[in-house]
């Protein structure tokens, strides 16, 4: 890179071309700078006359400097570009002028010899008195250019090289190929016959997994089923015994109490036995989605009351929805009740004695949707990424009754119909549950 070094004074507020009264020893002084440059230094003025040029310029074009000054800068120029420079220069100093080029570029120069050697360039301006001049650092790139043809000969040869070696490859490579083509044949054949061994492989793995899956969704059911329905039928069985005993009129408020007990167990392992009916069903595929229309606030009405027996004591359902609206309905109803069920079911389940649960129901685009929302024992954070898997019960439910099953029952019915679940909760705060169920279900 060429580097031009310029006097600028800042004395003042603003750098101003250096202007001081110069005597014939500064001239001397900067002369002889100049003549320490390797690069060649010519300074013109808007006429394209020389009025300088260093000791690198005159021996790069063989030239004294008495020889250059005061002719015109052309005469270092090819013929081509003696017809443009004029044009060129007029472009940087008439009335609206040019930015000069600050980078470099490269052209032909011509020597005293009547040589055409290669240059590099740098012309940048600067103004004297009023008066303008140019300063072009000049770089002879002759010695670069030769090292380009070298290259490129050298290029040139070992391309042929290459050529010639890759022929001899190609010829091999074309013997070679005859003999793989034989081999491809008998490599394909192989493949088949190995993707087929590998296919059964895959299929007998799956089978064996699937079947210990089933072990052990089995296994887990036992347990889960044998303890479930221990206790509501002994709470049954117990109540049924205690009716027995309370036969007059004094002892109805208790006959009462132990029916209601009744009810809710009954209804409690017929929700049981309905969460390993449907969850079957989903799993073997056989559960088919029945599209029909109904109002999606009706139903949740009736599955309100449904719960007025189930709910604990002086727990309030509050649903909360715009009584204008109809909220109507192209779905699969029975799906929709199930999943609404399982949802309410544990918000009371979950939740004290005198909680409020809201059900807020709203329309957004073609979805409805519905949050259930509670205030109960909430699901610690650590637990809630596995919310969805199946028997999967938190570890703070303690002797809450419960299969583990509802959630990911849920999750599967609205996939089946195109819709999403989401939730937040927080330990001892409550849990929010978001269901987003399509207009009209595909």
């Amino acid at each position: 890179m060429i580097f031009v070094i310029y006097l600028i004074d800042c004395t003042q507020n603003q750098c101003m071309p250096y202007q001081s009264k110069q005597t014939d020893h500064d001239k001397s002084f900067f002369k002889s700078i100049l003549d320490t440059a390797i690069d060649g230094i010519i300074i013109i003025d808007t006429t394209g006359l020389i009025v300088l040029a260093n000791e690198s310029a005159c021996n790069l074009f063989g030239y004294d400097e008495i020889d250059l000054v005061h002719q015109k800068i052309n005469m270092l120029m090819p013929e081509h570009d003696k017809r443009v420079h004029d044009h060129y220069l007029l472009n940087h100093v008439g009335p609206h002028p040019k930015k000069i080029m600050g980078k470099g570029r490269e052209i032909n120069g011509l020597t005293k010899q009547g040589l055409t050697i290669p240059l590099r360039i740098a012309v940048s301006k600067f103004i004297i008195h009023e008066e303008t001049f140019f300063t072009g650092v000049i770089h002879d790139l002759t010695e670069q250019k030769q090292i380009e043809e070298k290259l490129q000969v050298l290029n040139k040869s070992l391309e042929n090289l290459v050529n010639s070696r890759t022929k001899q490859l190609q010829d091999s490579i074309n013997q070679l190929s005859n003999a793989n083509n034989i081999l491809e044949i008998e490599i394909g054949q192989r493949k088949i016959v190995e993707n087929k061994l590998k296919e059964n492989e895959i299929n007998l793995i799956n089978a064996l997994e699937k079947e210990r899956d089933i072990n052990q969704l089995k296994s887990r059911f036992v347990s889960i089923a044998s303890h479930e329905f221990r206790t509501p039928l002994a709470n049954i069985l117990s109540s049924i015994n205690l009716i027995d005993k309370y036969e007059d009129l004094e002892t109805l408020e208790k006959r009462k109490k132990h029916i209601g007990k009744i009810k809710n167990n009954i209804h409690y392992l017929n929700g049981i036995l309905n969460e390993f009916l449907n969850l079957t069903r989903i799993e073997e595929g056989r559960y088919e989605i029945k599209l029909e229309y109904f109002s999606l606030s009706e139903l949740l009405q009736d599955i309100i009351d449904d719960f007025d027996f189930i709910k604990k004591n002086n727990q309030i359902l509050n649903l909360n929805y715009n009584k204008i609206l109809e909220y109507n309905l192209n779905s699969d109803k029975t799906c929709i009740r199930h999943i609404l069920n399982n949802l309410i079911t544990n918000a009371i389940k979950y939740s004290s004695e005198g909680a409020i649960i809201d059900i807020n129901l709203n329309e957004e685009k073609d979805h409805y949707v519905i949050d259930v929302v509670d205030h109960g024992i909430g699901i610690p954070e650590k637990e809630q990424k596995f919310i969805y898997d199946i028997f999967y019960r938190g570890s703070n439910v303690l002797n809450i009754q419960g299969t583990g099953l509802g959630l990911n029952i849920v999750k599967k019915y609205l996939e089946a119909i195109h819709g999403n679940l989401s939730f937040h909760s927080k330990e001892n705060i409550g849990t929010s549950f978001h269901v987003k169920i399509p207009i009209n279900a595909k």
